[in-house]
């Protein structure tokens, strides 16, 4: 029993921050999600998409993902959002750092002019 406990200790641990890893990757993604959807409209900048992500991340995150880092690239085209942060650790070992990291990215909104169809007459 006393080898048994702790090895079964260690498994039941280690599911769990599995699964805490799992839910701050899960945070990080929806954070990049939604400073791209905040970035892709026509009005859209660098700073509502990093303003938007790092709100998600932070209240959807807090007591998961620490530390969230946003970085976000807005062109003419496109738009790019990547959010990291480290996931909390069950078992605090020094030096052990559970890095966690999604991206974004879509295709900036812009205004278009339906073409005529030949043969319209208007």
């Amino acid at each position: 029993m006393a080898i048994l406990f702790p090895l079964a200790l260690v498994l039941i641990l280690s599911a769990v921050q599995g699964g805490l890893w799992w839910h701050a990757h899960a945070v990080a993604a929806q954070a990049a999600q939604a400073g791209v959807e905040a970035g892709r409209p026509v009005g859209g900048t660098t700073t509502t998409a990093t303003e938007a992500a790092r709100s998600f991340a932070t209240r959807a995150g807090r007591g998961v993902l620490t530390a969230p880092e946003v970085h976000t690239t807005v062109t003419a085209d496109t738009v790019q959002v990547e959010v990291s942060g480290t996931a909390i650790r069950l078992v605090p070992i020094p030096g052990l750092d559970i890095r966690v990291a999604a991206s974004a990215h879509a295709v900036k909104e812009r205004f278009t002019v339906p073409a005529l169809a030949a043969g319209d007459g208007s």
